[in-house]
């Protein structure tokens, strides 16, 4: 079960996001190293694009296929204060 796990990760998004996260801190570095600061400054865009171009998905309540969504449950906590 745990090799299907690292599988599924290997072959999602998470490698991707370690590529970009890789390539902007070798931009970065070889700023800091030739003393050039716009080879850092394309390191940074690099990791904001790894940044934005991730997805994390949270699943909300509404989601989970609940009975209760939530503005239900939102309206019991308030109705007994």
């Amino acid at each position: 079960m745990r090799t299907t796990v690292v599988r599924a990760r290997v072959e999602g998004w998470d490698v991707k996001l370690l590529l970009l996260v890789l390539v902007a801190a070798a931009f970065v570095a070889a700023g800091f190293y030739w003393q050039q600061p716009w080879i850092g400054a394309v390191g940074l865009l690099v990791m904001f694009v790894g940044m934005f171009t991730d997805r994390d998905d949270v699943a909300n309540d509404d989601e989970k296929r609940s009975f209760e969504t939530t503005k239900s449950v939102r309206n019991m906590r308030t109705r007994d204060r």
